[in-house]
């Protein structure tokens, strides 16, 4: 899914060069936010951000036109949605603004836009069974698995993969299918010496997708 209109909330005031910072001090601390954007005043294309910790505390009569400020983080009109839960989840952002390709501010998408989109991309709510691929690094490829699942008449609703770490050296890669027995699948990736794991076999892999959009959302939601 990508960032468009309809997830980005409009009715948002970023900061121009004219704020003080005593009210922005006063703004971040209402909304309990660490960071705002800051736009000119005539084009409204977004030229920087402001953190709290980088106000001063004497001179709180000075505007913000007179600070360094810092690259904003942003994501562009068009952009995957994904990229904006990234952003949020490494600077920690309850909002990111929304720029088009002339970094015009066209408002921001919100966490909680988020947390409402997220499980209707990973079709949690829809009937289906999950199996789980195991694979070593160098035979990484979504692509040729897609092709068998499909070639088998299965609709794929959901990907996720977990990426090696230091206790396991391999990926796994679970898929929800709009199938009730996965079977045939399961055999047909094992004909490609695929290791499989479904739902019947292993039940933890069932909850797979919900399990870990669960802990994102929760995550996000800190």
């Amino acid at each position: 899914m990508l960032v468009k209109k309809s997830l980005i909330t409009s009715k948002f005031d970023p900061l121009t060069g004219s704020d003080k910072v005593e009210a922005v001090k006063a703004r971040m601390e209402a909304e309990d936010i660490q960071t705002l954007p800051v736009v000119d005043t005539t084009t409204h294309t977004l030229i920087g951000q402001v953190h709290y910790s980088d106000l001063p505390e004497d001179e709180t009569d000075r505007s913000i036109s007179d600070l360094e400020l810092d690259e904003p983080v942003k994501v562009y009109r068009g952009q995957h949605l994904f990229e904006a839960v990234r952003l949020m989840l490494q600077y920690e952002r309850k909002a990111i603004p929304v720029v088009d390709k002339e970094w015009t501010m066209l408002g921001v998408i919100e966490k909680e836009c988020i947390l409402d989109m997220i499980p209707q991309m990973l079709n949690l709510t829809e009937s289906g069974s999950v199996i789980s691929v195991t694979l070593e690094p160098i035979d990484f490829s979504i692509s040729e698995m897609v092709n068998i699942i499909e070639t088998e008449n299965a609709k794929i609703l959901g990907v996720t993969v977990e990426r090696p770490n230091h206790d396991a050296q391999t990926y796994e890669v679970s898929f929800k299918l709009d199938l009730q027995d996965v079977s045939r699948v399961a055999a047909a990736l094992r004909r490609y010496d695929y290791v499989v794991s479904t739902n019947s076999e292993n039940e933890i892999f069932s909850q797979d997708l919900e399990n870990r959009a669960d802990e994102l959302l929760k995550y996000i939601d800190m």
